[in-house]
């Protein structure tokens, strides 16, 4: 039985995090993912934390936030300031929900008007026509 490996190239590494090696070379040249070692002819090793750190990009991005703040967040937890690193993922979650609400919100209000303008358009169209009709 094979066991897993310690490290993991490029092409292995966006396998397990289901994202492509050009987003892992442009994470790269951002600072937001490492190579931990180098194998041969140079190329980049990845271990066993990036899939689990590109998982977490990506949902930090699903919920809306920057790559810079991703970034400020990665510098936290690299300098091993976790506390400081969840105070500020919490601030930025806090942000991203107030921005969540407001939109809802908005969506909220464009439909009731859609709603109420579609109302009106079918009240002006005559049963006779067949347009609108349900």
């Amino acid at each position: 039985m094979a066991s897993e490996p310690t490290t993991y190239d490029i092409a292995e590494l966006a396998l397990a995090a289901g994202v492509s090696s050009r987003t892992i070379r442009y994470y790269g040249e951002l600072d937001l993912l490492k190579a931990s070692s180098r194998g041969p002819g140079g190329r980049r090793r990845y271990g066993a934390d990036a899939a689990e750190r590109l998982r977490f990009i990506s949902r930090l991005k699903t919920l809306g936030m920057s790559l810079e703040e991703i970034g400020e967040l990665n510098r936290s937890f690299d300098l091993g300031a976790t506390p400081a690193m969840l105070k500020h993922l919490d601030s930025l979650l806090e942000m991203r929900l107030h921005e969540v609400t407001e939109r809802i919100r908005d969506l909220r209000d464009l439909e009731s008007d859609l709603q109420t303008y579609r109302g009106r358009i079918r009240g002006k169209t005559s049963p006779e026509s067949g347009d609108l009709a349900s």
